[in-house]
């Protein structure tokens, strides 16, 4: 018989098994209505993990902040609340861009792709930070390209990364825009289990990286 949490995380694996940004944005928008909810009784962890970090380097008042994956908006309400004025963000999925609008927390919100080209300006942003997106079936680390480009020298990027990418696929990433001279590693979490009230182990990483 299933249990209250195999019914939590059920889409979730459905989205880790999508195979293109639309078939997981169809995947959040039907579970948009719940997802907060979902998430609650697992434990989600990576909009605080992700904060934390934020918080360790870039400064309270920066603006803007660019939310990339915004989900229903758990990632802004933290930032808003730690003292973040200015927070934009996008995701694929309009039904959970419905639940961020709602909180009113964002000064915009746009429906883009993470891993296609984003609408924004070369060094627009001080800082972006994106929680729970670079992991199986998500965005592909190709987007961390388009978060270095819209985010200005000396801001920082923070993001979760699980999953499959999380090991020798991340560290090539990583190396390659470092070999480019488009970034460093500043900081780290250790690995925590992203979904800790759950009974399968979700091994995340929480990574900073400055642009040069």
């Amino acid at each position: 018989m299933p249990t209250d949490n195999d019914n939590n995380t059920g889409q979730l694996f459905k989205a880790y098994t999508s195979t293109s940004p639309q078939e997981v944005a169809g995947c959040y928008d039907s579970w948009a209505e719940d997802y907060e909810t979902h998430m609650s009784n697992v434990g989600y962890l990576h909009p605080a993990m992700v904060a934390g970090l934020a918080l360790r380097h870039v400064p309270p008042g920066s603006r803007p902040i660019l939310d990339a994956g915004a989900g229903t908006g758990i990632m802004a309400q933290i930032l808003v609340a730690l003292g973040y004025p200015e927070i934009v963000g996008f995701d694929g999925s309009k039904d959970m861009l419905a639940g961020a609008a709602a909180k009113n927390v964002y000064t915009e919100l746009d429906q883009m792709y993470l891993g296609q080209p984003l609408a924004y300006p070369d060094d627009h942003f001080q800082a972006a930070v994106s929680a729970g997106v670079f992991t199986q079936g998500h965005a592909p680390l190709a987007g961390l390209d388009e978060l270095v480009r819209v985010v200005c020298p000396g801001g920082c990027i923070i993001f979760s990364v699980a999953r499959v990418y999380l090991g020798s696929s991340f560290q090539d990433k990583s190396d390659e825009l470092k070999d480019k001279g488009l970034w460093c590693q500043i900081d780290a979490s250790e690995h925590y289990d992203s979904t800790p009230l759950d009974a399968e182990n979700l091994t995340a990483q929480v990574f900073a990286f400055k642009i040069n």
